[in-house]
C-alpha cells in the first residue's frame, strides 16, 4: 500500500459536496487580484474565482505543475523533496483570461476543463516515491486606464509535506506539513470512499478548519502541522512566532462487516493562497 500526496496552491478547493472555503481578506491595492476559490470536475480544474482586480480589468490565469518525491520525515526542505519530473517543463502556462466585474472587480474563470485539462490528482501511486503532484496557480490583471499589467501573484512557500503512515490497515495516518507566506490554508487527509460519519464507522476524511490566524499576521507567517501538535525541536527548531497545529488524521480501515472498500493508498492535500 502506498501513500499518495498532492499539493494545490489555490485559495480553496471543493471535492464532491464539501463546502467551498471563501477567503474573507482585504485587497492588497493597486488592482492586484486575489485567488479566492477553485472547484474540480472529477480530476480536472474546472473553475477558479477571485476578486480585488480593477473594475472591468482583464484578468489572466496561469498554471504550472510538477511531480515530486516524498520524504520519510520532517523537516523537508524545498530544494530536496520537490525535485522531480516537470510537467511542460515547469513553465508557467496561460490557460484562461476573463473580464472582472465592472463594479466589484470580482472575476471567475469557468469551464476550464472544456478548454485546458489541468489534472490535479496523480493517476496512481508510483513505486519509486515520485507520488506527489504540485499545482501552482497565479493571476494578474490590467489597469483599464493605462493597459498595464499588475505583478503576478505569488504562491506560498511549501517547506515540508509528509504522510506519516506505516502502510498497514487499522493504523493511523497523519498529514504533516509546513507552509510559509500563506493567508489562508487548509489540510485534508483521506483513505478512501466516504462511507458515513456514524459513530460505528471510522471517518474516511479528516480536515482541519480554515486557518484564520494567518490573516492577522503582519508579515509572512509559518504554520507547522505536526502529528503530536507540538514542535519537534530541535528537528524543526520552531521559532516562537510559528503556529503549531495538530495534524489531521484518519484510521486507514474498512467499515465493519463489509468488504474492504478503501483505496490502496492514502491521499493528503494542502490548499493555500
Amino acid at each position: 500500500m502506498k501513500a499518495w500526496i498532492l499539493l494545490l496552491f489555490v485559495a480553496s478547493l471543493r471535492l464532491a459536496s464539501a463546502p467551498e472555503v471563501i477567503a474573507a481578506c482585504g485587497c492588497p491595492g493597486g488592482g492586484v487580484p486575489l485567488l479566492r476559490g477553485a472547484t474540480l470536475r472529477g480530476n480536472d480544474l474546472d473553475r477558479v474565482r477571485g476578486g480585488c482586480a480593477a473594475a472591468g480589468a482583464t484578468v489572466e490565469l496561469q498554471v504550472r505543475q510538477r511531480h515530486f518525491h516524498r520524504r520519510s520525515s520532517l523537516p523537508v526542505e524545498l530544494a530536496g523533496p520537490f525535485e522531480g519530473v516537470c510537467i511542460n517543463g515547469c513553465r508557467w502556462t496561460t490557460i484562461a483570461s476573463t473580464k472582472a466585474d465592472p463594479i466589484t472587480g470580482r472575476f471567475a474563470f469557468t469551464d476550464l476543463d472544456g478548454q485546458f485539462s489541468v489534472q490535479v490528482l496523480s493517476n496512481q501511486p508510483s513505486f519509486d516515491g515520485l507520488d506527489g503532484l504540485r499545482t501552482d496557480l497565479r493571476v494578474r490583471s490590467t489597469d483599464p486606464s493605462t493597459g498595464r499589467w499588475t505583478r503576478w501573484t505569488e504562491p506560498p512557500r511549501l517547506e515540508a509535506f509528509e504522510i506519516d503512515w506505516d502502510g498497514q490497515e487499522g493504523s493511523l495516518a497523519t498529514l504533516e506539513a509546513r507552509i510559509e507566506g500563506a493567508r489562508r490554508l487548509h489540510l485534508t487527509i483521506a483513505d478512501g470512499p466516504d462511507d458515513g460519519d456514524e459513530p460505528t464507522v471510522e471517518l474516511d476524511v479528516d480536515t482541519d478548519t480554515p486557518n484564520f490566524w494567518l490573516q492577522h499576521q503582519p508579515g509572512p507567517a509559518t504554520v507547522l502541522y505536526h502529528r503530536t501538535g507540538t514542535c519537534s525541536s530541535p528537528v524543526d527548531n520552531c521559532p516562537p512566532e510559528w503556529l503549531v497545529q495538530l495534524s489531521p488524521a484518519i484510521v486507514v480501515d474498512a467499515p465493519a462487516f463489509q468488504a474492504n472498500s478503501e483505496y490502496p493508498f492514502v491521499l493528503g492535500m494542502v490548499t493555500a493562497s
